[in-house]
């Protein structure tokens, strides 16, 4: 039963919507949900261009399925991970459970349009040949280790999105990850196939294999 206390709590954090919204700009969602009325649970908006989501919007199946993991495990939050918007744009997100004591009673959600971060390494390419070797080189380590952290970054999220899927046999937990993975391209980078391998405990060839399956499955 939502009580008179649960909407106060709730009433007192939609300032905190418009602050972080404030604070994080123009790129970044924050929503916040009451479980009053789940058919229309977003009680406040900020950037509501981003998901294309408004007051009075419902809770996203993605967001169904959080609340499971959240109430399964006991998080106080789920996040950063990574999903996507209704037009496509990748999003960097987490998910904070609003509790009245043990209760659950509201979502408050962030989600940061991080489509612009990962045109990064493009146009850092073009600028990453100098005559002069020295700062080619010095400008190349910069490089990879910005392309090490997004891979680490995007592995991290996609090992929480295999997990929060429900039962998945350990068998087959590699196999599922790297074809998340594949999709999402991520075998495009420098290095992947072994950072990847290395991640997993298993030789580059296992990994090979997956993907050699994943693309005769798609037709090469």
């Amino acid at each position: 039963m939502f009580t008179k206390e649960d909407e106060l709590i709730l009433e007192v954090l939609k300032n905190v919507v418009h602050g972080l919204a404030t604070f994080l700009g123009d790129d970044s969602e924050v929503v916040l949900h009451s479980f009053k009325d789940t058919d229309h649970s977003v009680i406040a908006i900020e950037n509501g261009h981003i998901t294309m989501r408004q007051i009075g919007s419902t809770l996203t199946e993605a967001g169904s399925k959080i609340i499971k993991d959240i109430v399964s495990h006991e998080k106080n939050i789920v996040g950063p991970y990574k999903s996507i918007s209704p037009n496509g744009r990748i999003l960097r997100s987490i998910t904070i459970p609003i509790r009245n004591k043990r209760k659950i009673i509201g979502l408050l959600c962030i989600n940061m349009d991080i489509s612009k971060l990962l045109q990064t390494e493009d146009f850092l390419k073009t600028f990453l040949s100098f005559e002069n070797p020295k700062i080619a080189n010095d400008l190349e380590k910069v490089g990879s280790a910005m392309l090490s952290n997004l891979k680490e970054q995007i592995f991290e999220e996609t090992i929480l999105k295999i997990e929060t899927k429900g039962l998945i046999p350990k068998r087959d937990k590699n196999k599922f990850l790297v074809e998340d993975l594949f999709e999402q391209d991520f075998f495009a980078l420098k290095d992947s196939v072994e950072f990847v391998a290395k991640k997993l405990g298993v030789s580059i060839f296992t990994i090979y294999n997956y993907i050699r399956e994943l693309k005769n499955g798609k037709g090469g």
